[in-house]
């Protein structure tokens, strides 16, 4: 029902490309060209700026994109909330989640909530936490799940989980098992850290500074991009690493990996869900309300 010449023109829009847009739509590229070409025609306005092989969209174009994510929204809200008279209950839920969340929070969730909502196909992507606010605002997913604070005026968020960030070592690590150390014992070890727009490093590195270690202090060795490679990095038994307790349970249990504890120090910090304020589809709202009753929220 969303029209299709709008649905060309966002996804031209999204993908910043006409060839790429007729490969996602499986139409020929002079098919795409011709329909933009019969919507500047009927809003008789530019909707793109072609320089060489690139495109911007124009102001008008700007201002349709807008329009056409209100309008493509609308439409699957429509589409849920009519299936639901029949008790159909399906669609298409976008979830963005920093890796953290999506790797270790999320799937337990996702599988009970497919088991009792079948047909509804959730669609998750992980990115580090400023990616996902970037995503939010810009209309690609319903719903965020992030580790780190929200900046943005545009986002509502809520706390749905609480997390502890240790600091962890390998079974061999000359620390393994050791007693509790001061934290600046911290600023000799080599370190290992998630990288740069990480929800995971701005928590750590904002509780470093509240006990007077800047970066400058630190023997930084390595900046990875998920838990997953930080653990295996620290198989060399010489560094350590901070990391959530929710990405080490198997390891602990395991023995493979330890925590050394830290004199009067911790690192605490939530898990949020977020949206655009004042914006909410029915998807989203029933994928929430589930969240809500999974960790007995109020």
């Amino acid at each position: 029902m969303f029209d299709y010449k709008l649905h060309i023109f966002l996804t031209v829009a999204t993908r910043s490309s006409f060839s790429k847009a007729a490969e996602d739509l499986y139409i020929t590229q002079p098919a795409i060209t011709r329909h933009i070409q019969q919507l500047e025609t009927h809003f008789n306005q530019k909707l793109f700026e072609r320089k060489g092989n690139s495109i911007n969209l124009t102001y008008a174009g700007s201002i349709l994109l807008g329009h056409c994510k209100a309008l493509e929204q609308m439409h699957r809200t429509l589409q849920f909330d009519m299936n639901a008279l029949i008790d159909k209950t399906e669609g298409t839920l976008r979830i963005a989640a920093s890796t953290t969340i999506a790797q270790y929070i999320l799937p337990e969730v996702l599988a009970k909530f497919h088991k009792k909502y079948p047909k509804i196909n959730v669609s998750l992507f992980s990115a580090n936490t400023e990616r996902v606010e970037k995503d939010i605002l810009d209309g690609n997913a319903d719903i965020g799940f992030i580790e780190g604070t929200v900046k943005n005026r545009e986002l509502a968020y809520r706390v749905f989980l609480e997390d502890e960030i240790v600091l962890v070592v390998a079974q061999g690590h000359s620390l393994f098992n050791s007693q509790a150390i001061h934290v600046n014992a911290i600023k000799n070890l080599p370190l290992v850290l998630r990288e740069k727009g990480s929800g995971s490093l701005e928590v750590i590195m904002n509780s470093l500074k509240n006990v007077s270690i800047s970066e400058v202090h630190l023997k930084i060795e390595m900046h990875l991009g998920s838990s997953e490679s930080i653990k295996s990095y620290l198989k060399d038994k010489e560094s350590v690493a901070f990391l959530s307790i929710n990405t080490i349970l198997d390891e602990l249990k395991s023995g493979t990996l330890g925590i050394v504890d830290i004199n009067d120090f911790s690192i605490n910090r939530q898990f949020s869900y977020i949206q655009q304020q004042g914006h909410q589809a029915t998807l989203s709202h029933l994928f929430l309300n589930f969240i809500h009753f999974h960790y007995n929220l109020s």
